[in-house]
């Protein structure tokens, strides 16, 4: 368990924790000349019978707010310290409400310096806090007076805090989450290297690991860890400890950085997030107001975005654009600070419901995302995308929001969803899968009645009319899903109902009547277009045209872009590459030897070999070919099935 301490300077928080745990957090030269606290403390208690909690003691004044804002995110329980003899002061109020709206909701309050004022003044303070904590995510916390100095109450405290690590549950599905650790202070040992100090909120972490300090994106190797000061070969999520990093100067991280998973580096300057406005500000948060936004232990100036004229008011909450001055380190569920420009007034706070707000979307898009977002559980998340998009929801775009093991994601996936694609995989509804397919098929029959001397339609123009937010790539594996089905043919970028012939209407039906008794008649002499055109006495353009459109229907086999051969002639002429390779030692021919067998010049007998080298029926070795046996395709252009079910 994580514990930090909160509340004003001079309260006795660095007292109370060397009190606990007999480690003096106080380690700048500064801080002993002065007497407070200046940046975080660190310190750990060996509980007995097992196990440790760590402390993270924050200084009090208000001018170090910025070093209190890094020691309290993602810890498990607070000490709100308050002293008995100044009761509740100005930072108490702030460092309760910024621990409020990071959501820690577990805690005690402890009154210091117990022995310092009357039996009667105890009662009057513990009644000042209690009415502090109402209304809040902290009301009803134990409180605890105690003498730091004297040991009054302590055993009691160390027993509230047994009781609460005992109580503390990790998240679960910790298996499923990417590495994320919170860096809070870096430094160089002579003999060692860089070395890091902070909290790991996900995943884990072991020497050799590799990782990435985001938002930089430097790759760094861990070289060992330490947890209270001990070698150790592991860090759970939830834990405090230190890692010497190999082959990196120190000067290259800095507080506010995250070490992270590769797949975890996703830095973004533009958060959607629900922000909560402090009831004691004097006015509502405007469109465009400049703030400081503290998330993870970064602080970053920002811009507070939302539409034209709106606001939120004090105590009230609104989804909100954060518009960052540099990229940070976020996922979904992260908690986060504002302050005002100067820094010297928290605003409020919020939780982040979408990282990579830069994604454009039209505002419905935006709005039913958000609403999915927003869900407590990221089953539930996608659930609902998945049920809502138009466009499919790209599963590596919600690891990375969710913070997630891509190879984890689909187990969250609803039963009537499929996946499509390889690498880029995207989740659909099966319901609106199959509403596409009416669509498609129901435009295409519209299509092919309007232009029925069309070939078909390009796959651009059906996914722009159909499905204009899908991935183009992933629109290409739906159609051929669908080819596979039989529901349409795909020839090229073309794309067709089976069945469909541009070329079944009289005039194109006499002018086959023209050209096919000429092709039959060549044999293994094929015609060139433009020879048969002068045969029909027809426009080279015009035949060439109708030519094209009649190898659609497999009738004709495209040669060449100027020479086309029927079915059955080019069927013979695959016989004759087998029946070629059967004379010779090996299988292996040459194109001479080819050409010696159908008995036609050798440009053609090339371009007939190289035909049926693209069909897989010969295959070229230097100057010799062999048979491969295959065959003529049914239908040109046919696919495979790319697409997985859940």
């Amino acid at each position: 368990m994580i514990v930090a301490t909160a509340g004003h300077i001079d309260h006795g928080k660095t007292t109370l924790v060397r009190a606990l745990t007999g480690i003096d957090t106080d380690r700048l030269p500064e801080e002993k000349a002065r007497g407070i606290s200046i940046d975080l403390g660190f310190a750990h208690w060996d509980v007995p019978g097992g196990g440790s909690i760590d402390f993270v003691d924050v200084p009090g004044h208000e001018r170090f707010i910025r070093n209190m804002l890094c020691g309290v995110y993602a810890i498990d329980h607070v000490l709100l310290v308050v002293a008995a003899d100044d009761g509740v002061m100005p930072q108490t109020r702030e460092h309760l409400a910024i621990v409020d709206l990071l959501g820690v909701d577990h805690g005690t309050v402890v009154i210091t310096k117990a022995d310092r004022v009357s039996p009667d003044r105890v009662p009057e303070v513990m009644d000042e806090v209690k009415r502090l904590l109402l209304g809040t995510g902290l009301e009803g916390w134990a409180m605890i007076p105690l003498s730091a100095a004297r040991g009054d109450g302590m055993e009691r405290l160390q027993q509230r805090l047994i009781e609460a690590a005992a109580a503390v549950q990790r998240d679960r599905g910790q298996d499923a989450l990417l590495t994320r650790y919170i860096v809070d202070r870096v430094f160089s040992v002579p003999g060692s290297g860089t070395v890091v100090t902070g909290t790991l909120i996900a995943g884990e972490i072991t020497p050799n690991d590799r990782l990435t300090i985001s938002p930089s994106g430097i790759e760094v190797r861990v070289r060992k860890l330490q947890r209270h000061g001990k070698a150790s070969t592991h860090a759970r999520s939830g834990e405090r400890c230190a890692i010497n990093l190999a082959n990196i100067e120190h000067t290259s991280l800095r507080r506010g950085d995250w070490l992270v998973a590769p797949d975890a580096h996703a830095p973004t300057d533009r958060i959607e997030a629900r922000i909560q406005v402090l009831q004691a500000e004097s006015g509502p948060l405007k469109h465009w107001t400049p703030v400081h936004v503290h998330i993870g232990s970064a602080d970053v100036p920002a811009r507070l975005a939302m539409r034209r004229g709106a606001s939120i008011a004090p105590g009230e909450s609104a989804l909100a654009q954060l518009r960052l001055d540099r990229p940070v380190c976020a996922a979904r569920g992260d908690r986060l600070i504002i302050r005002d420009q100067s820094a010297t007034r928290t605003l409020g706070g919020g939780i982040v419901i979408d990282p990579f707000a830069a994604v454009r979307r039209t505002p419905a898009e935006r709005s039913f995302t958000l609403a999915a977002l927003a869900q407590t559980e990221p089953g539930a998340s996608l659930a609902e995308l998945v049920a809502s998009s138009q466009r499919g929801v790209d599963l590596g775009w919600f690891a990375r929001v969710f913070n997630r093991r891509m190879d984890r994601i689909e187990e969250l996936l609803p039963p009537d969803s499929t996946v499509l694609g390889t690498v880029h995989r995207v989740a659909f509804s099966s319901q609106w899968l199959d509403s596409l397919q009416a669509r498609v098929l129901e435009w295409l029959a519209c299509f092919h009645r309007e232009k029925s001397s069309d070939t078909g339609v390009n796959a651009s123009v059906l996914q722009q009319e159909l499905a204009p937010g899908v991935d183009a790539a992933i629109f290409a594996v739906i159609l051929k899903r669908y080819v596979t089905e039989g529901r349409i043919v795909l020839q090229g970028s073309l794309v067709r109902l089976p069945g469909h012939d541009s070329t079944d209407n009289p005039r194109d039906v006499r002018l086959w009547q023209q050209v096919r008794p000429l092709l039959e008649d060549a044999g293994a002499d094929i015609p060139s277009v433009r020879e048969l055109a002068v045969r029909v006495a027809l426009p080279l353009q015009v035949l060439r045209d109708f030519l094209h459109r009649k190898s659609a229907t497999g009738e004709l086999i495209k040669v060449t872009l100027e020479r086309f051969a029927l079915r059955a002639t080019l069927t013979a002429l695959a016989a004759k590459a087998r029946d070629t390779a059967r004379s010779f030692p090996g299988g292996v021919f040459t194109a001479a030897q080819y050409r010696d067998h159908i008995g036609t010049g050798r440009t053609l007998a090339i371009e007939i070999l190289e035909c049926l080298d693209r069909l897989n029926i010969t295959h070229r070795e230097g100057n010799g070919r062999h048979y491969t046996g295959g065959d003529l395709p049914a239908l040109p252009g046919a696919g495979n099935d790319q697409g997985s079910k859940k």
